[in-house]
């Protein structure tokens, strides 16, 4: 396995190529008898020339909101309900006279997607002036309030580090390190909170994408499309393990979106949730806009 630290990889371009040439013009004008091994200078430019050139294919690859600017999204949600029921109830019908969708197809929900910062739903409930909620009416709705809330931050927290364009970035960080390997590379970040593994097989596809921080681990293997843009994220599985958990216990989401083009960008037409063995969800995105430059 060859190590190839990113702190090495400042770009100093044409001196740096001219240095290593002058080195091999003298090496084969005074062959020396025992064959020397590379000096630092000339390592630091190998590698930063090896990085730049990764960083380059890997940024040419991936479809992004950096390439497209977008910024933040909102969408209208059209949650199904019925599947959400039926799943939540092993498949058991939903008995006759339950008023529980009906209720629930009430709400308007709107949520807006941020790529940095925090998204957020609104959640409104039409007016009851007539027949105000009972408290049993008013507790499912909290409750269903609660779960599409959380569901849906919790995909977009997952979903915006591998379109935002920070994947392919992450070849140029200065505190990174980049793994050459038998299948391709693996590139590992760390900070004061996080540690970051990327695993991407030899034509730069991210293959795993591994976040550990204060002892919870989330390790999640996208999927991508090709577009006209480039590789575009369909569908990822994502294996959450809570600090402290036995690794028995970690809990699978399994994520799929569709797309909708506006104005020149892609964002979520309508996104599938399974949470094996508890429920499975659809969510269809109406009447978006998006903010860009």
């Amino acid at each position: 396995m060859q190590i190839i630290p990113t702190s090495l990889t400042g770009r100093t371009g044409a001196t740096a190529l001219v240095a290593f040439c002058c080195l091999l013009t003298a090496q084969a004008q005074n062959p020396p008898a025992t064959p020397a091994p590379p000096s630092a200078p000339v390592q630091a430019a190998a590698t930063a020339n090896l990085n730049d050139t990764l960083l380059a294919r890997a940024t040419s690859l991936y479809d992004s909101t950096a390439k497209s600017g977008l910024r933040s999204f909102d969408c209208e949600v059209r949650p199904d309900w019925s599947k959400i029921m039926l799943s939540s109830r092993k498949g058991a019908p939903i008995a006759a006279g339950d008023t529980r969708l009906d209720l629930l197809n009430t709400v308007k929900i709107t949520l807006h997607g941020r790529i940095k910062g925090s998204s957020t739903l609104d959640w409104q409930i039409p007016a009851h002036s007539a027949t105000p909620l009972d408290a049993s009416s008013a507790a499912i709705l909290d409750k269903a309030h609660r779960g599409i809330e959380n569901t849906l931050q919790g995909v977009l927290k997952l979903w915006i580090p591998l379109v935002d364009g920070s994947v392919a970035e992450s070849f140029g960080e200065e505190d990174a390190e980049l793994a050459q390997t038998e299948n391709g590379y693996t590139l590992r970040l760390n900070d004061k909170n996080h540690s970051v593994a990327e695993e991407f097989d030899r034509n730069l596809l991210l293959k795993q994408f591994v976040v550990n921080g204060s002892g919870s681990s989330v390790n999640i293997a996208p999927i991508f499309e090709p577009t006209s843009s480039g590789l575009l994220l369909s569908s990822f599985v994502a294996r959450i393990q809570p600090a402290g958990a036995p690794a028995e216990s970690a809990q699978q989401m399994h994520v799929a979106i569709e797309y909708q083009p506006i104005a020149g960008t892609q964002i979520p037409s309508r996104l599938s949730v399974e949470i094996p063995h508890v429920v499975q969800m659809d969510f269809a995105f109406d009447a978006c806009t998006v903010n860009r430059p």
